[in-house]
């Protein structure tokens, strides 16, 4: 029970001493203040960024092989667009029969070919991107159908005249009119809208016409209506583009044989590909360089925050050093009734740490709150772990003891008699 009064009253000594100069703690703290708010704010920024950005690539599958046809920029592509009156390139259906008898652990493989065209209504008339394909593509793409159905066997075995919209096209063709069973001209074909879904994933609408515009209809009804040509007027002239196959995805039965059928994949498409008219994208391999990217950084910036705290635990140290120079006189007379070297220590040693840890908790507040401000001006959702906030705190916390040891150390071993002789 003696030793706890004792240790109460060194610490007492030690907080009255903080109180006393109560600006010059203050402004010693800051720096840790500074330096723990930083590092959580920016984990947490990074890790809203690095969850946002997985989230995208999850939405992909992460056991999908996505391929797309890519137009070549090289001379014999042109080449190839000036004999045949049109731009030849990318997939054929010869790479899709490839693709799925060649490659192990394949659950399904779709097909889906894109082009662009003037979607018209009475009111409304946009440029659309018309994706032809088959029914299980809503399994595979894991789209969300908000309202209706998707396409079925039976619309595409019978050339159904059907399509499905997405919800933002929906809003801009029929306004607040329920589209389902209404009518949408493409290239003046008549197609009736039997379902709308929530949206796309970038990777999987294409480039081309307006953002969030894209009408989903069978495969077979894109063919014999549309054909694999995709011919553009403008008021500048008009492009004319043949592509078989616009995009091809691969789900794999799991994900181990994601990587392992992606360079099968690399292989056969190069065999059979002299121009460089493909893309393959492997959402696995993104999400895997998505979260080392995210760890580099959470590295990086740890060591920031310890170049932050060190500087702030040398001006802890400089201040108690000055602090060891100012109060010798009463170290001496402390001695000089009996405290220990071990109670001088301790009490120094509660000053630096209490500095350091109110500097943090302090810290703690303002990083909590400035991802916040920062995630709704960048319309993210910065992400704060126990972690973020606890290994911070930590680091401020063992800085104030290594900076106050030196100066603990050095009060203690003043000589009681010099000590009480200085003015």
């Amino acid at each position: 029970m003696k030793a706890v009064y004792k240790m109460a009253d060194i610490m007492g000594l030690g907080l009255h001493s903080l109180f006393v100069h109560l600006a010059r703690s203050a402004l010693t703290a800051l720096g840790i203040v500074f330096a723990v708010w930083s590092v959580i704010a920016m984990l947490a920024i990074n890790e809203g960024f690095s969850r946002k950005a997985q989230e995208t690539l999850r939405e992909l599958g992460s056991d999908n092989i996505i391929i797309e046809s890519r137009k070549p920029a090289d001379t014999q592509a042109k080449a190839t667009a000036q004999s045949h009156g049109a731009l030849t390139y990318g997939l054929k259906h010869a790479d899709v029969t490839r693709l799925r008898d060649n490659i192990p652990g394949v659950r399904q493989c779709v097909s889906v070919h894109r082009t662009l065209k003037y979607g018209y209504r009475p009111g409304r008339n946009l440029t659309v991107s018309v994706i032809a394909t088959e029914p299980t593509y809503e399994r595979v793409a894991r789209t969300e159908i908000v309202a209706g159905r998707f396409l079925s066997a039976a619309d595409v075995l019978r050339h159904k005249p059907y399509c499905v919209i997405t919800q933002s096209l929906a809003r801009r063709m029929f306004a607040y009119a329920n589209p389902l069973g209404q009518a949408i001209r493409l290239a003046n074909e008549p197609f009736i809208v039997v379902g709308v879904l929530a949206r796309l994933p970038r990777a999987l609408a294409g480039e081309g016409g307006d953002s969030g515009a894209h009408v989903i209809i069978p495969i077979t009804t894109g063919k014999t209506r549309f054909g694999e040509y995709t011919v553009m007027f403008g008021t500048g002239g008009g492009t004319a583009e043949m592509v078989e196959v616009s995009q091809v995805i691969l789900q794999m039965a799991s994900e181990r044989q994601v990587l392992h059928g992606a360079q099968i994949a690399r292989n056969l498409l190069n065999r059979f590909h002299e121009d460089d008219d493909f893309d393959i994208t492997v959402p696995l391999e993104l999400i895997e360089q998505a979260e080392k990217q995210r760890a580099l950084w959470n590295r990086m910036f740890l060591i920031i925050a310890s170049v932050s705290l060190i500087v702030g635990g040398i001006g802890i140290m400089n201040i108690m050093l000055a602090s060891v120079t100012e109060r010798t006189r009463e170290i001496g007379v402390r001695r000089a009734l009996g405290a220990k070297r071990r109670d001088i220590i301790t009490q120094f040693l509660v000053e630096s740490i209490t500095l350091t840890t109110v500097g943090g908790l302090v810290g703690i507040g303002v990083g909590m709150l400035v991802p916040k401000l920062v995630a709704g001006m960048l319309q993210i959702e910065a992400d704060i772990a126990a972690t973020m906030v606890l290994l911070p705190l930590g680091m401020a916390v063992a800085v104030g003891l290594v900076a106050g040891l030196y100066p603990a150390l050095r009060a203690a071993r003043l000589d009681p008699i010099v000590a009480l002789r200085h003015e």
